[in-house]
């Protein structure tokens, strides 16, 4: 990641205030029914459907204007977007968030939900954007494209004198100070699945309850092709949130390939934890099946353990040659023994070293602890020494300056989100130290007065 920004929300459902600095790895805890889900929701909307909330014509607002007079200077010269025209862009983002949010709360979510405020806060970059504008005879066929901290850009002697050519300029430039490795690309140059299909490079959302949509997706994939049909190709009528709907495209597109980056990390969850690999039948819907380690036999999902059907997609996907580019997983933890919960934690720490963003929200203390040690790991004096006796490798200890994590808690009717604050240990939990503490306690009396009741 070489941005950092915080989203910022105000009176989104029960949440009455909360702000979100991203991180390579994110964790949302607290109480149930307190809006982790809904607005981890929201944060991948803003991801995968933010690029779709422009204006269709160049605006006129000053902030626009500012940036537009700025592009129609500078192209034909290799320029930097440094700290000042940055936040130029990032308002102006701000004001589309501002103008769409409505809007963009019932795309995701498929009903109304109030929101009163959305922005984005205190964007840095860890280096300024270097604009590379590239002359060309003809625009047809040119292609914007982006590297490492810089963006290329197509122009031809006319584009300084046209406001469409420069508008466009201006929302590749936006997108990808915001969300270059993040998501999809503003130009993706594919998209997967058709009509209101993910497009190449979207962040990937595993949502709860995946054990009931790996036993029942072919039956709902259907559904969903069925209605498009009958609705002549516009957006189907859906029952599922919008990353829900995503997700069950993305299975339909799954293909396993050798190459992936992140293939060792899928099969060490399956060696690990499994005990077994997963395996896809191909066709129009495909099929997925669990072999147990050391056997021939194919296991249809069925018949396997929720400990299989719940990691299965995550297996999957990591597996598969299918291009996203941050993870979404909500309550990772799910039918999971503590055993499991630990190594499952180290795989995420994992791929967020690997350069996969990992947000997630959960309810287990287990999981938020193994994180916490891989933080102590990673700045411990003794850390060869700890990873040779444990059994970990340098990737499993995680930089504390690359984690974030935060607190809902309801207020009443509100919830409050705060970040929780690291100390050397790692970030304390009140959520669940609380809880433990009160079980603890509870524990502890009524051993005592069995003990009375003996002496007696």
């Amino acid at each position: 990641m070489e941005q950092t920004w915080a989203l910022k929300v105000e009176r989104f459902g029960k949440i009455k205030q909360g702000e979100i600095d991203i991180a390579p790895l994110m964790l949302f805890v607290g109480d149930n029914n307190s809006g982790k889900s809904y607005l981890m929701s929201l944060l991948w909307g803003v991801l995968s459907e933010g690029r779709k909330l422009f204006p269709k014509d160049p605006p006129n607002t000053s902030t626009y204007k500012e940036i537009d007079r700025f592009l129609e200077s500078s192209i034909g010269d290799d320029c930097l977007i440094q700290d000042r025209e940055a936040q130029l862009f990032v308002q102006w983002f701000n004001d589309v968030l501002r103008n769409k949010k409505s809007e963009l709360v019932r795309t995701i979510f498929r009903r109304k939900i109030p929101i009163g405020s959305l922005s984005i806060e205190r964007y840095r970059r860890s280096e300024p954007l270097r604009i590379i504008f590239e002359k060309k005879d003809s625009l047809q066929g040119a292609r914007f494209s982006t590297g490492k901290h810089y963006i290329r850009i197509p122009y031809t002697d006319r584009s300084k004198g046209q406001a469409t050519e420069r508008y466009r300029m201006a929302q590749y430039i936006t997108w990808n100070l915001l969300m270059d490795g993040l998501t999809s690309p503003f130009y993706p140059p594919s998209r997967q699945g058709g009509i209101q299909g993910r497009a190449i490079g979207e962040a990937l959302y595993l949502p709860a309850s995946r054990t009931g949509f790996m036993l029942s997706y072919k039956a709902l994939v259907q559904e969903m092709m069925e209605r498009m049909i009958n609705e002549e190709h516009e957006e189907p009528s859906l029952d599922f949130t919008l990353p829900v709907y995503r997700f069950l495209q993305a299975l339909l597109r799954l293909e396993e390939s050798g190459q992936s980056k992140y293939a060792d990390i899928g099969r060490f969850i399956e060696t690990e934890i499994a005990n077994g690999t997963m395996d896809q039948e191909k066709g129009p819907i495909p099929s997925f099946y669990y072999c147990p380690q050391g056997k021939q036999e194919r296991l249809p999902l069925y018949v396997t353990s929720s400990l299989v059907t719940e990691l299965s997609p995550l297996i999957l996907f990591l597996k598969s040659k299918a291009t996203y580019r941050s993870l979404f997983f909500e309550e990772a933890e799910a039918h999971l023994h503590p055993r499991v919960q630990r190594i499952l934690a180290t795989a995420l720490v994992k791929l967020a070293n690997r350069g996969m963003p990992v947000w997630l929200t959960t309810h287990s203390d287990i999981l938020f602890q193994q994180v916490n040690n891989l933080i102590k790991l990673h700045q411990h004096p003794k850390r060869e020494q700890l990873m040779k006796t444990y059994g970990y490798v340098d990737e499993d200890a995680i930089d504390p300056k690359k984690v974030r994590a935060y607190q809902f808690r309801m207020q009443g009717q509100d919830t409050i989100i705060t970040p929780l604050i690291p100390t050397e240990n790692g970030f304390p939990a009140e959520t669940f130290n609380e809880v433990i503490w009160q079980l603890n306690e509870e524990t502890y009396a009524f051993q005592i007065g069995e003990e009375d009741g003996e002496d007696e």
